[in-house]
């Protein structure tokens, strides 16, 4: 367990996750959390795993694209996709 403190950063509030926890948990930047609150809780819950499980589904649809083709299925697309910005 890690006490971490909230901040200000423009209008929003913000936690930052130690890394031993983020590699714990495998999160990287620019992947989406569900934040929620239960029982007096302010709780973080990773949405990648069920992301990346559906996207993977899709090898092989993309093998005639131009671009697209040489790469495996849809989540190889999408982290691309986010490198190129």
């Amino acid at each position: 367990m890690a006490i971490v403190k909230v901040r200000r950063v423009g209008g929003s509030l913000v936690v930052t996750i130690p890394d031993e926890v983020a590699r714990e948990q495998g999160l990287k930047p620019g992947e989406l959390v569900r934040v929620r609150y239960e029982d007096g809780k302010v709780l973080l819950e990773r949405l990648e795993d069920d992301w990346e499980r559906v996207m993977k589904e899709s090898e092989g649809a993309w093998a005639h694209h131009p671009v697209f083709g040489k790469m495996k299925n849809s989540v190889e697309i999408v982290h691309w996709l986010r490198s190129q910005s």
